[in-house]
């Protein structure tokens, strides 16, 4: 009876620890854990999250019906809101060689072009972004097609050298 309670608790907290998917477990998780997202908000503070896990999974449980509605309605990112995906962009092209290869001036303007393009929403998922020498960025936008095209092209490995025999 005692080891089967124990098992039970047991695979109880491991479901609850990996099943962050409703808004009280998420929110612990974005706040303590981390399993979720990159960085928790308290760094230091895991042991607090994973006492506070089973009592937002019973809150969840209780509370589904309601945040099934809200999700259906308002999305599925619903209450929080995603870091948006440009400003990993941004920082892999400011870590891009092309743009080492610019002066400290240019990279300035390009820089505060950049933040600038994220702040006004000109970004999509359809826009290719081009840096000039003159630290300018000049935006392109891409059919659906030709943005595939572009990722398929991108994700493909690079093209063997050719093998030339010595004799």
């Amino acid at each position: 009876m005692k080891s089967r309670l124990f098992r039970t608790l047991a695979i109880s907290m491991a479901t609850v620890l990996f099943s962050t998917g409703c808004m009280m477990s998420r929110l612990v998780d974005r706040a303590f854990l981390g399993i979720t997202v990159r960085r928790p908000t308290y760094i230091d503070r895991k042991t607090t999250g994973i006492f506070l896990l089973p009592f937002t999974f019973v809150i969840d449980v209780a509370t589904f019906p309601i945040q099934a509605l809200l999700v259906v309605i308002l999305g599925d990112n619903f209450p929080f809101t995603e870091p948006a995906d440009a400003l990993t962009g941004a920082q892999a092209m400011i870590d891009h060689p092309r743009f080492k290869q610019l002066g400290e001036a240019e990279q300035a303007i390009a820089k505060a072009e950049l933040k600038q393009l994220i702040l006004d929403k000109k970004l999509t998922p359809n826009t290719a972004l081009a840096l000039g020498e003159d630290g300018h960025w000049t935006l392109v936008e891409l059919s659906a097609d030709t943005r595939n095209q572009l990722i398929a092209r991108a994700q493909q490995p690079l093209a063997p050298e050719a093998l030339v025999c010595e004799r």
